[in-house]
């Protein structure tokens, strides 16, 4: 259950009305230092922030063109891999109040050209929507625009608000892996089967669904594991209503796997080697991700053949191996994306 804990200069926000409404754990306080530093609390600051923004990237490894919305920072899960552990300075879910902001950077992107957005990197997008309704804010802005795919990325099956707007520009995606790896690796998040069931739902309501294999954790039962997964995928959603399937293997900066011994002892993450890779992230040895990276693609393609699978921050020399052809980078790799293709100039 979370503690709410309000800035002063908050109190009158969308974020803070809907957190009263909402929660009845909730106190107002002059700063930050007033907020335990704990995954049970939330801070609602008045402080300011560039919202939207082009997703971090490397010249070295393939990346699209994705642009993040950063309305919050830290999740209420406690997923052993995740990167937030050594990013962050904090343990409280930090959630910004100015949602007119956001709105404001949303609408001040450029006119001439396509957008995929979202919210998920720093944050859960759906893990506190029944106590703030970001997701109903929203979708009142990106409707209203012509050249925009909103993106709610989740572990949640928190969808009830979700069932109550227009789909119409947005677009909800899953994180994915076999049950035996949520429960090891991903604490506190929805089981594999209510996703599945929460994504379901949502393509019947309208929604295109996305698939995030990110990340691809390499364990002795790897191969059975994931085909697991992708068979019940397929059998919960129909391919039409997936917009894309991104996977990547697991990678991170040196100082995470510390964190990860003093936390989870026996995470799956502690039994394989790494390697140092050109961007000074660690990666598993290339054949190895080549290997699963191959695996997985192979088992989507038995049963979804036309889906957009793509890989994110992998090699170029992995691309042409496994996909047959290089997407080059950022603007020339989004131009790959369906709802890039759909919205190009010549085919208006």
């Amino acid at each position: 259950m979370s503690r709410i804990f309000v800035d002063k200069g908050a109190a009158e926000s969308w974020v803070a009305k809907n957190a009263m409404k909402n929660c009845s754990d909730v106190e107002f306080v002059s700063s930050a230092a007033e907020v335990p530093d704990n995954k049970n609390a939330v801070h609602i600051t008045s402080g300011p922030n560039t919202f939207v923004h082009r997703c971090p990237a490397t010249k070295i490894y393939r990346c699209c063109n994705y642009y993040v919305a950063d309305v919050a920072e830290g999740c209420p899960f406690d997923c052993t891999y995740c990167i937030l552990q050594s990013y962050l300075n904090h343990d409280y879910i930090k959630v910004y109040s100015d949602f007119e902001g956001v709105r404001s950077d949303i609408q001040s992107l450029p006119k001439d050209r396509f957008f995929r957005l979202g919210t998920g990197e720093l944050s859960d997008s759906l893990a506190m929507d029944h106590i703030f309704n970001f997701s109903g804010f929203i979708a009142d802005t990106v409707n209203k625009a012509d050249n925009l795919l909103f993106e709610f990325k989740t572990k949640s099956a928190n969808i009830k608000n979700l069932l109550d707007i227009n789909p119409k520009n947005m677009m909800v995606s899953w994180s994915m892996n076999p049950q035996e790896i949520i429960e090891k690796e991903e604490h506190g998040a929805a089981k594999l089967a209510n996703r599945l069931r929460a994504a379901s739902i949502c393509a019947d309501y309208g929604y295109k669904i996305g698939f995030h294999f990110d990340p691809l954790i390499y364990y002795d039962n790897f191969e059975k594991g994931y085909k697991d997964v992708i068979e019940k995928m397929v059998s919960s959603v129909p391919e039409s209503s997936v917009e894309y399937i991104s996977v990547s293997t697991f990678r991170f900066i040196p100082e995470l796997l510390d964190i990860v011994r003093s936390k989870f002892d026996r995470s799956l993450l502690l039994e394989k080697e790494y390697v140092k890779t050109m961007d000074g992230k660690m990666r598993y040895f290339k054949p190895v991700r080549v290997h699963m990276l191959d695996f997985f693609v192979k088992e989507v393609r038995k049963h979804w053949k036309d889906v957009f699978i793509y890989f994110c921050m992998e090699h170029e020399s992995v691309w042409k191996k496994i996909m047959k052809y290089d997407p080059g980078e950022r603007e020339d790799f989004e131009k790959f994306f369906p709802c890039q293709i759909k919205h190009a100039p010549n085919n208006d």
